[in-house]
């Protein structure tokens, strides 16, 4: 049963019947990562939630101690401000505004990425893009996979350019944003301030 999301009196997500044409949690193929593990690329679902929670705030608490790591996010979220994030995901997934792409292995989300559509007339064609791997699930192949399924999705939803922003001093991000057709389209010295220490940002762009 496809579904939307809206709060009771007291303040809590619940799911309402709606009528046919979401794409939340559609299947996008299956696939064996380098290690031989079988995952799965799908859109985001509300029944991540758990999950959502739990790989954001791995995420932040990676930041202090993999500077290059591309998450910005200061704290950990809690529960009720995940579930904020996901339903507004869910509502641009429905209205086609936002391609997103999960990774997921024997049940659990270990990637998530999407690529949200231009909010005005002039930039509805332009797509900007995010991802991100769980720890131990990187240098797998899972990037690359997600990074193709993305592409391959934001051309049939009708995007003709998409961009994205990596650390300069993320050499395997970068790579695998080359092998994905993105190429260096500007440079933002210093944009980034961590661990007492400046880092640039490389803005990279492709057609499609």
């Amino acid at each position: 049963m496809y579904t939307s999301l809206s709060k009771d009196p007291r303040g809590r997500w619940n799911r309402q019947a709606r009528k046919p044409g979401m794409r939340t949690g559609r299947v996008y193929r299956h696939f064996k990562t380098s290690s031989g593990e079988s995952a799965t690329l799908r859109a985001l679902k509300w029944e991540d939630l758990d999950d959502c929670v739990i790989f954001i705030n791995d995420l932040v608490s990676e930041k202090s101690s993999e500077p290059d790591l591309g998450i910005v996010a200061d704290r950990k979220q809690t529960r009720e401000e995940e579930a904020e994030w996901l339903a507004s995901q869910i509502t641009g997934i429905e209205r086609g505004s936002i391609v997103s792409v999960v990774a997921e292995i024997r049940g659990r989300l270990v990637g998530n990425s999407s690529v949200t559509r231009g909010s005005y007339e002039d930039t509805k064609h332009h797509g900007y893009l995010g991802i991100a791997i769980s720890k131990k699930h990187r240098d797998r192949g899972i990037g690359l996979e997600m990074m193709r399924t993305l592409i391959h999705e934001s051309r049939k939803a009708g995007l003709k350019t998409i961009e994205l922003e990596v650390f300069a001093t993320n050499p395997s991000a970068i790579h695998v944003y080359q092998r994905t057709g993105f190429k260096e389209a500007g440079r933002i010295p210093k944009k980034m301030l961590r661990n007492g220490k400046f880092i640039d940002s490389i803005v990279m762009a492709r057609e499609l």
